[in-house]
């Protein structure tokens, strides 16, 4: 079934482009996406508590409104080097539950076209955790896949 235009107008183009959104962070001066629907909430960096004898990637708990969530070092995990001290909190949901990971910063929501994403063509230190890279107005943006992160950091505890 057509749209009807009056005599005179244009019929408007329309631009349906798929989009995802993505969580812009930055980790040592590296842009990377968490897609937002992984994304629980954003906290300042609250006290945490260490817990013995976990995993040196597991920075400790703290208490977030009522519940104990596990705190990550995301760097240690990607094997980035710690020159920058974390000011940010990012809580996500996983298949393994919630659990935080220790940020350096938070660019902001970043919008991706379907057809800006690019199969990784990473190598090397934290590429089996990226699961696509995109360009984005910020310069290129690796794409974090959050399972396949908590089911490594479940395996290794």
């Amino acid at each position: 079934m057509s749209e009807i235009v009056p005599v005179g107008e244009t019929k408007p183009e329309k631009v349906v482009t798929d989009v995802e959104e993505f969580l812009g962070i930055s980790l040592e001066k590296e842009l990377i996406g968490i897609s937002l629907r992984k994304i629980l909430t954003i906290s300042k960096v609250l006290d945490i508590v260490k817990v013995p004898y976990t995993p040196s990637f597991v920075v400790g708990v703290i208490n977030l409104r009522g519940e104990i969530i596990p705190i990550l070092s995301l760097k240690q995990i990607l094997n980035l080097s710690e020159t920058q001290e974390p000011t940010r909190i990012v809580v996500l949901d996983s298949s393994h539950g919630k659990a935080g990971v220790l940020v350096d910063s938070i660019v902001g929501v970043v919008r991706v076209p379907q057809e800006k994403f690019e199969p990784n063509p990473l190598i090397g230190r934290y590429s089996v955790y990226v699961s696509h890279v995109a360009q984005t107005e910020f310069g290129l943006m690796e794409i974090l896949d959050v399972e396949r992160i908590m089911n490594s950091v479940v395996s290794k505890e």
